[in-house]
């Protein structure tokens, strides 16, 4: 992902047009990761600003794909505030 994937340009501009992003580490996110319940990584986990969990999407993604994903986490978004 840190190679193929996030260095992408579409990606990076529609991650920052549309979403906060917060990237933690196994190891040293460690308590990041019990709180959100990671069994394996990469995990993509969209929540709310309420800190609610609305989506979450486990494995690699290539950035066309993983947009796609992420599009499907704000449609539900998008559903879940109305």
């Amino acid at each position: 992902m840190e190679t193929g994937t996030f260095p992408d340009i579409g990606l990076q501009d529609y991650l920052k047009k549309n979403f906060v992003n917060l990237k933690f580490q196994s190891g040293i996110d460690a308590e990041q990761f019990l709180r959100f319940n990671v069994k394996g990584t990469p995990t993509f986990i969209v929540i709310d600003s309420e800190g609610d969990e609305i989506y979450r999407k486990i494995g690699f993604f290539e950035p066309g794909p993983l947009i796609e994903q992420l599009e499907k986490a704000r449609e539900k978004f998008t559903h879940h505030e109305h």
